[in-house]
């Protein structure tokens, strides 16, 4: 993945390769030497010097937010399209970062629960809403989302009834970078919590809710299959049905 950015009046090519930035259009042995000699830095090499240095501010959650507020949430991240590679990236160093330490301090935490909720809240609501209106549900969602640390399973809570319709999922860092980031929250009618190769399609544990004898329902995780269809969209079929 490529984006072209403004450098010294020309536009030069700047790539995610790796998990790292890269510059296409730069010999870098000889602007090093250009610097020596007191030239200045070109600006994409200056992107890419922000970007390392990013990742390491924000191993510190203090100086991660300080950086933020000086340069804004548009300058802090890679330009155009690779933005969102460079947030997944950050999302994996507060996770290290927060799985490594000798205690589960609050910094990270608080970071990617923010993250979590910013990408998880609106599909696991439009999942709900859904079934709630399938299953004849007149009340609105009531949607809460809560961050499970490195290692723990996700979990998913709730009801739908003539009362109320709510649902509790508990999700982790590896959510975000295995399903939001393939557009898999969602599929047909299940909410995808966890996928995994499987032969021609990727196996899959979603959520689906079913009738319980009270005359409500509650949400069951079963094993699934996500394939395309012709037009490429994903499909979701659940194994056994």
């Amino acid at each position: 993945m490529s984006e072209l950015v403004e450098c010294g009046g020309q536009r030069h090519r700047v790539s995610w390769r790796r998990g790292s930035l890269v510059v296409e259009d730069h010999d870098l042995a000889a602007e090093r030497a250009m610097r020596a000699l007191g030239a200045e830095t070109p600006d994409c090499l200056r992107l890419v010097k922000q970007w390392r240095d990013l990742n390491h501010w924000a191993t510190s959650t203090e100086l991660f937010a300080q950086m933020r507020a000086r340069l804004g949430d548009d300058r802090i991240l890679a330009p155009g399209s690779l933005g969102r590679r460079h947030e997944l990236a950050l999302l994996l160093t507060w996770e290290r970062a927060w799985r490594e330490s000798s205690y589960y301090g609050t910094g990270h935490e608080r970071l990617l629960a923010e993250q979590l909720r910013s990408r998880a809240l609106e599909p696991l609501a439009r999942h709900l809403s859904l079934w709630s209106g399938r299953l004849g549900s007149p009340q609105p969602p009531t949607v809460e989302v809560k961050l499970r640390r490195p290692g723990q399973a996700p979990r998913i809570t709730g009801a739908i009834d003539r009362f109320s319709a709510r649902v509790t999922a508990g999700l982790g860092v590896r959510w975000v970078l295995e399903v939001w980031a393939r557009g898999l929250a969602v599929v047909d009618d299940g909410f995808v919590l966890e996928v995994g190769p499987s032969g021609s399609d990727l196996g899959a544990r979603a959520v689906r809710w079913e009738a319980q004898p009270d005359g409500g329902a509650r949400p069951v995780v079963a094993a699934a299959r996500l394939g395309r269809d012709r037009e490429g969209s994903w499909r979701l079929s659940w194994d056994g049905a």
